[in-house]
């Protein structure tokens, strides 16, 4: 019989080739996610507020510049650093990190609701839970591997600073964080703009074409007063001046960039829940824990277990005693954890919390953990008050409670 982790894979290697048409993903590069089963439930942090992660590129409509010597040394073609294509190799290199670390996160789930990834069913003999263990030691491991790798593969080409600012860009994405460059796009001219001689003529008549630092000190311009101004009216007209010469595209796009800006400097004025990373870390609340003790139950219904649960009493009985016994001990370990991050901060964070989680920032790191951890303790609290409940009251499907009741 097969190994079950390599039934869940296609190849250990990941491999990456600058070279390649960038349409066309190697699709052995990464193995396939073992996904959640519909009926289970996402691990889920409040709806977030507008946060913004500023880097010195935003990967959609800015890119670092690929160095002369990645070309020289045949690391990456020629063709393939020009504008168009240096875009869509990000989205494809975006695109397979996203897959591992959603991969990877949807493991940790599993493992920490103590179900199969491959089908969300809790483990029903020793032998399930046997390959189960092996799953969930051999896994994530082999994911953090092939991410860095990834990365590894872009920083050979982009250099290091491209690289960090890369990683945060993706753990951005992944958790809902709108990335903004540090400095607005840079568009070009509208053709018919430079022949009507919007941008100057020269000496012999000709029309100007600017050069990109030139468009860049045009946008820059623009963008302050946009930033400076508080008078919409003025604004509209400054957006629809720079549309003319750019196209209303390009205005949209800086429109969209200031109001970025725009909320990222007044992040400190944002509230968060406990569950969401930004109540602790020092750009966003900056708060202190709750107390391991005040940590609420959240409301919990059978439809939040994410298990099918028998409806046969005696069926019923059986699994629910199974699912309480492993929810009070996953329950101790997430309080055991939680108590250990507030006791030890960033000490307390794992190689992947710390490298791979939050792109090589500790205190953001720190503070996902613990919003992660704090969900999972009022999740926790919440199904362990629910499995009890039932248990007391006979585990009886409501519908069967209900005609006896008659």
């Amino acid at each position: 019989m097969a190994n079950p982790v390599q039934q869940m894979r296609k190849s250990e290697q990941l491999l990456f080739d600058w070279s390649a048409a960038p349409t066309e993903p190697n699709r052995e590069e990464i193995s396939p996610a073992p996904v959640l089963p519909p009926q289970s439930p996402k691990r889920s942090l409040p709806e977030p507020s507008p946060l913004i992660q500023v880097l010195p590129w935003d990967f959609r409509s800015s890119f670092p510049p690929i160095p002369d010597s990645a070309i020289e040394a045949g690391k990456i073609q020629e063709d393939d650093a020009k504008p168009e294509n240096i875009k869509s190799l990000h989205e494809e290199h975006a695109n397979h990190a996203a897959v591992i670390l959603a991969t990877l996160d949807a493991l940790l789930d599993a493992k920490r609701r103590g179900v199969d990834p491959r089908n969300g069913r809790l483990p029903r003999t020793p032998k399930q839970r046997e390959v189960l263990d092996e799953i969930f030691r051999e896994e994530p491991p082999r994911l953090e591997r092939s991410f860095n790798m990834l990365m590894d593969a872009y920083e050979d080409v982009f250099g290091a600073e491209a690289a960090d600012a890369f990683r945060k860009a993706i753990r951005a994405w992944q958790a809902g964080i709108e990335v903004v460059a540090e400095n607005p796009p840079s568009p070009l001219p509208r053709p018919t703009s430079v022949q009507n001689g919007v941008f100057g003529l020269e000496e012999d008549g000709t029309p100007v074409e600017p050069e990109p630092e030139e468009v860049a000190t045009i946008t820059d311009a623009v963008a302050d007063q946009l930033l400076e101004t508080t008078d919409e009216q003025s604004k509209k007209l400054l957006l629809h001046q720079y549309g003319e010469d750019f196209g209303q595209p390009a205005a949209a796009q800086l429109d969209s960039w200031v109001q970025a800006k725009v909320a990222a400097d007044e992040g400190a004025e944002f509230k968060y829940d406990p569950g969401h990373p930004w109540y602790y870390y020092h750009e966003g609340d900056g708060a202190d824990p709750i107390l391991l003790a005040d940590i609420p139950a959240r409301p919990t219904t059978e439809e939040h277990i994410g298990t099918r649960i028998p409806k046969n009493p005696a069926k019923r009985r059986m699994v629910l005693e199974r699912m309480e016994t492993d929810q009070r001990r996953q329950l101790v370990d997430d309080e055991k954890r939680y108590q250990d991050l507030v006791d030890r901060g960033v000490e307390a964070l794992s190689q992947y919390d710390r490298e791979i989680s939050s792109g090589g920032n500790e205190d953001l790191a720190w503070a996902t953990a613990m919003a992660l951890k704090y969900s999972h303790i009022c999740g926790g609290r919440g199904r362990l008050r629910w499995l009890e409940k039932e248990l007391k009251t006979g585990q009886l499907p409501k519908m069967l409670r209900s005609s006896q009741s008659q």
